[in-house]
């Protein structure tokens, strides 16, 4: 998949044995954020039927940008899942290594009308690398399936 010299962030998905990983980059944490949960959100339900009428508020801390980036995931995997929320976009508001607060926008799950693709488990700790290379954050994060 080419890079859009536009795009502020990106997100795509990497084989692994028994898992799927998600390898993003973002010109910030926030956008590093965002591209790992719409990525997460796009695995479980496809973007282009979720009509974007409501909110819920996601806010997590972390001791590290890797233990954040875990913690920030698995909230949103817990409203898609939980709450049977799907999810069209991630807004970050605020984030730095010490915590994130964002916004996802979406609408409950309506199986007459949401394609439901994969189910993810977890968020794992294996092999995950979260880092500020060349003015850019990337990730590289695999999800249990």
């Amino acid at each position: 998949m080419a890079e859009d010299p536009r795009a502020m962030k990106h997100c795509e998905t990497f084989e692994h044995t028994a898992d799927i990983g998600l390898s993003a980059w973002g010109d910030s944490l926030g956008e590093l954020l965002e591209a790992l949960a719409e990525g997460l959100a796009g695995l479980m339900c496809a973007p282009e039927g979720i009509h974007p009428s409501e909110r819920r508020a996601l806010s997590v801390t972390g001791s590290d940008v890797e233990t954040l980036t875990v913690d920030f995931l698995a909230g949103a995997l817990t409203l898609m899942t939980a709450e049977r929320f799907c999810v069209r976009e991630v807004r970050v508001t605020a984030a730095d290594s010490d915590g994130a607060e964002a916004e996802l926008v979406g609408e409950p799950l309506d199986p007459g009308r949401h394609e439901m693709k994969v189910e993810v488990k977890a968020v794992t700790y294996h092999d995950l690398s979260v880092r500020r290379q060349d003015g850019r954050w990337t990730a590289r994060v695999l999800l249990d399936v």
